[in-house]
């Protein structure tokens, strides 16, 4: 099958990410004979996925044109897509980041995408990210950003703002908390669940609720298990006093929260699992190339984990909408507002519900959120746009604001001693300071 399509994944060689990413496109069948360009700076690692890539795609006789480099500028001509998931030093760097906060006696959920932590990956991510989208408005202005990285609405923010390419933000949130989270505590596949809710990246509240095959609401049923089970406190209690219900979880948004940790034990994230399922993934694709593990069983345990990640939210149905005759439905995508939540600024980046047609990607007019709300996301896209500039510009000024503006800091002195310690801390990694 012919298809003209190109699309190229910077971030390839991340051992997780890439080989899934790689796996929902194979089984893609409108992206089917497309073209598809791995790029990653890691040449070893790059080599191990795209040998995976092409025995998967030979496997599942996809048909997709896969093609590796490590030079981005000469993978970019010709994009149509461009979806970005690279880091620098991901899980150290964060590991760090949640250290420093301990030194400095600061609690938090997870330290990565809001709070002091959050600028200070910040400064590091939308750089980075940055620079490719400059190279790729140079070499393929007409190709539309998708990005995986985060904190991705800062990002998405900054590259909007600072390229002439249109970029959007793609998370997987929604099918988490519908399949991991919701679908548990209601006994219903993820899948089954149709949620719509307005707001910012892992602090989207829940305005609509039901069970796809019966159009019940199952809003009042979610309330009440958690009553009854004391599922996710700080969500709940959110609830109680503003009306709606925050997802993704309350790690995620227990981020924006100062008074998180007394709902949370904030221990972070689990950085040694992570590792070790990174080993095991990397374990099996070198096994795969080097004849000692059958494609098949590769494919069905990447096909699972790829369920398991994405699910029906898949960021190929950001693709396949533009390039079919079908209108998709995504329950969340991270765009420009203008005008979508009524009153949040008009620049702001905000997640909210989205079809994608022949026309590109068209979030939902929500409406006005509740004003206790709103005034939260309001803070939130203030910092946002604070961090995001200041990481774009070197602004010590700008990242001062963002962290004056943060819940989770309570002292200037603080916040000057905070940023000189992520600067030092992660220095060779900031492009701009």
């Amino acid at each position: 099958m012919d298809n003209e399509l190109k699309i190229t994944l910077i971030g390839a060689g991340s051992a997780i990410f890439g080989p899934t990413s790689i796996m929902s496109i194979l089984k893609s069948e409108p992206l089917e004979g497309s073209n598809v360009t791995l790029v990653d700076v890691d040449g070893d690692r790059l080599g191990l996925v795209a040998s995976a890539a092409e025995m998967l795609n030979e496997f599942l006789e996809a048909g997709v044109n896969v093609k590796s480099e490590t030079d981005r500028r000469k993978a970019l001509p010709g994009t149509d897509y461009l979806l970005i998931t690279a880091e620098e030093g991901r899980i150290d760097r964060w590991q760090a980041d949640f250290q420093i906060l301990k030194n400095f006696g600061i609690k938090h959920t997870l330290g990565e995408n809001r709070g002091p932590a959050g600028l200070s990956h910040t400064l590091r991510t939308v750089p980075l990210v940055l620079d490719i989208c400059r190279d790729a408005a140079e070499l393929s202005p007409e190709a539309t950003a998708i990005i995986f990285t985060n904190p991705e609405d800062r990002i998405a923010y900054a590259v909007n703002k600072y390229t002439d390419l249109e970029a959007y933000g793609y998370c997987d949130g929604n099918w988490d908390f519908r399949d991991h989270f919701l679908g548990k505590l209601l006994g219903i596949p993820g899948e089954g669940i149709h949620l719509e809710g307005a707001g910012i990246n892992h602090m989207v509240w829940i305005t609509e609720l039901r069970d796809k095959s019966t159009g019940e609401n199952i809003y009042p049923q979610m309330v009440e298990r958690a009553e009854e089970t004391g599922w996710q406190p700080l969500s709940h209690h959110l609830y109680r006093t503003y009306g709606l219900w925050p997802h993704e979880n309350d790690g995620h948004v227990g981020e924006y929260i100062g008074y998180a940790p007394e709902f949370n034990d904030c221990s972070g994230y689990d950085f040694d699992d992570h590792l070790k399922r990174e080993d095991e993934w990397i374990g099996r694709l070198k096994a795969l190339v080097t004849g000692n593990y059958p494609v098949e069983d590769l494919a069905a345990k990447l096909s699972d984990y790829e369920r398991f990640t994405f699910g029906d939210m898949s960021f190929t149905r950001m693709i396949e909408g533009e390039i079919t005759e079908e209108n998709v439905f995504l329950s969340g995508a991270n765009l420009i507002n203008n005008g979508k939540v009524g009153n949040l600024p008009e620049d702001m980046v905000v997640e909210v519900p989205a079809t994608v047609t022949y026309g590109g990607i068209h979030g939902f007019s929500m409406g006005n959120l509740p004003e206790g709300i709103a005034s939260i996301c309001y803070r939130e896209g203030t910092i946002q746009k604070l961090s995001a500039e200041a990481a774009a510009e070197g602004s010590r000024e700008k990242a001062l604001r963002a962290l004056d503006l943060d819940d989770i800091v309570h002292s200037p002195k603080t916040a000057n001693e905070l940023l000189d310690a992520f600067i030092t801390e992660h220095r060779s990694y900031l492009r701009t300071f």
